[in-house]
């Protein structure tokens, strides 16, 4: 007999309760009368003893967004011209010089403080503030650092009102000692920054205004000594006696340091007449301040500033004159004096004497100390002739040399080496003999 499923009794059984309970489902969904059921309501509504459910704490707030720069206004600040409503925005000092808008690069040079503005156009824009205006000839300017000013168009002109100048390069100066607004402020000088603060309108056609914040790059004038921001340093004065009209004076320095090869070499010259109708004659270059007299015959004013630490050969000279001079050492802080004196009356030679066979020139420099080492050839040759600048010729196994100030000098020709001491008025011997063995 083959086999066959096997099929349970109960089957037809669950058919029948299937169908008896849809028919059931049914008739209770449709309900009596057409009435719609009631809601039910979520399970734990339904409990009274359900604990609310604990909840995630609140996310930390993050960190405050830092106060915002105030946008500037699209048409620059507000010409303003009543002081006493000025209000210094906050942000880079910006603005219109004579009716072009500017951000001008600031900088100060003693009592000067300068907005210049390259505007893309052939004529440069400046606002120059004269801060100690009406002095005269000589007068060392005031302190003119951590002060405040505060100018109404009323104010009238005076020592401690600012010379306002509004230049256009190319077309002159517009020049305002008073009638104008301002509100100014400056602090102190860290390393070669000021900073500052300013709104300045001027009464002019273009309505020139300027307002804000600045950092200010700080130069210092040649009229102001150097200070602890300019160390280490050397300077002092220079006196001249009996030199010819026209004559020049320069005043430099040799350097060996540590971050030269060899020795570096730096100096200016000005003109030793000096005329009362013309501004002092001065030059400051490369942290090298040099400065005139008042007048003809006054002492000169020279300092080398932000020097490199070193061994330094400080002189001043009269061009092709006598020389004065120091050796001294330059480390980290200095803050050293050195004067010169030069009186072109008081002068004296040297005659010069090498074996017979000796070919060339002599040259000299002024002697270091006799403890320091040997100068190389070249390098003695290269400073002789920036220094002293007098050699001659050998002839006969002598070589004569004039018109040199007192003090000890070094002589070289060739390998042959000497040293002598220069007194005024006389003519001294040297005999230059060559080197040990």
């Amino acid at each position: 007999m083959a086999d066959r499923l096997y099929e349970p009794k109960e089957k037809p059984m669950s058919r029948t309760i299937f169908a008896l309970a849809l028919a059931l489902g049914l008739a209770a969904a449709a309900g009596c009368g057409g009435s719609k059921p009631e809601p039910t309501l979520p399970k734990a509504d339904l409990n009274p003893d359900a604990q609310p459910q604990p909840q995630p704490p609140p996310a930390p707030p993050g960190p405050k967004p830092p106060d915002a720069v105030p946008p500037k206004p699209p048409s620059g600040p507000e010409y303003q011209l009543d002081q006493t409503k000025h209000a210094v925005p906050a942000y880079t000092v910006t603005g219109r010089i004579a009716g072009v808008d500017v951000t001008p690069a600031v900088q100060i040079e003693g009592e000067e403080l300068q907005f210049v503005a390259k505007t893309g156009t052939p004529q440069e824009r400046r606002v120059r503030l004269k801060l100690a205006p009406m002095l005269v000839a000589g007068q060392a300017p005031p302190p003119v650092l951590n002060r405040k000013w505060g100018v109404k168009l009323d104010t009238e002109p005076g020592s401690t009102v600012p010379e306002v100048w509004r230049e256009i390069v190319g077309q002159g100066a517009n020049v305002y000692p008073s009638g104008y607004a301002l509100s100014l402020e400056l602090g102190p000088r860290r390393g070669d920054k000021v900073s500052g603060k300013i709104y300045l309108c001027l009464m002019d056609d273009e309505k020139t205004v300027l307002a804000g914040t600045f950092e200010a790059a700080y130069r210092r004038a040649v009229t102001e000594p150097p200070g602890p921001d300019d160390a280490p340093y050397v300077g002092g004065t220079i006196t001249v006696a009996g030199a010819k009209p026209g004559a020049e004076l320069r005043v430099g320095y040799v350097a060996f340091t540590a971050m030269t090869i060899g020795f570096s070499y730096h100096d200016l010259k000005l003109p030793l007449d000096v005329r009362a109708d013309t501004p002092r004659p001065s030059q400051q270059v490369e942290g090298t301040t040099f400065l005139s007299g008042v007048r003809t015959g006054d002492p000169f004013r020279y300092d080398h500033a932000k020097l490199v630490p070193g061994r330094y050969l400080v002189f001043a000279l009269v061009v092709d004159g006598p020389v004065a001079w120091k050796w001294i050492d330059i480390a980290a802080g200095s803050a050293l004096v050195e004067n010169f004196a030069l009186d072109l009356t008081k002068l004296g030679g040297v005659e010069v004497s090498v074996p017979a066979d000796a070919k060339g020139k002599v040259a000299f420099v002024p002697a270091d100390e006799p403890t320091k080492p040997a100068i190389d050839l070249n390098v003695f040759v290269a400073i002789a002739h920036h220094t002293v600048h007098k050699d001659a010729d050998i002839v006969a196994g002598k070589a004569v040399v004039k018109d040199l100030a007192p003090g000890k000098y070094e002589v070289r020709a060739g390998d042959l080496r000497g040293f002598v001491e220069v007194v005024a008025g006389k003519t001294v011997d040297v005999a230059l003999m060559p080197p040990k063995k």
